[in-house]
């Protein structure tokens, strides 16, 4: 069975979230999860509001890092800049 090839959003993201969505289903398949529990997963990662992040452990780093990036972008930073520093605070926490 072919899977329908996913379009990205013409958006600065979404490349990344795509990839950040593809490692959440390939963890999702590896734990058994179905079809219907992937294809949900998929879309919430995709429709990841990052204005409302979830104030739990497990986002604790990324929101982190999305909050830092957000103050950057605040400050007037080059988007070059602000990708730099939110890859910078993510891989600094791991």
């Amino acid at each position: 069975m072919s899977h329908p090839e996913y379009v990205l959003p013409n958006t600065p993201h979404a490349g990344y979230r795509y990839k950040m969505a593809m490692k959440h289903v390939e963890a999702a398949k590896a734990a058994g999860k179905s079809v219907e529990e992937i294809h949900e997963i998929f879309n919430s990662v995709m429709n990841y509001d990052i204005d409302n992040l979830p104030d739990d452990a497990a986002h604790k780093n990324y929101k982190n890092a999305v909050e830092q990036a957000k103050a950057a972008m605040v400050e007037g930073k080059s988007d070059k800049e602000v990708h730099e520093l939110f890859q910078k605070v993510l891989s600094e926490a791991k």
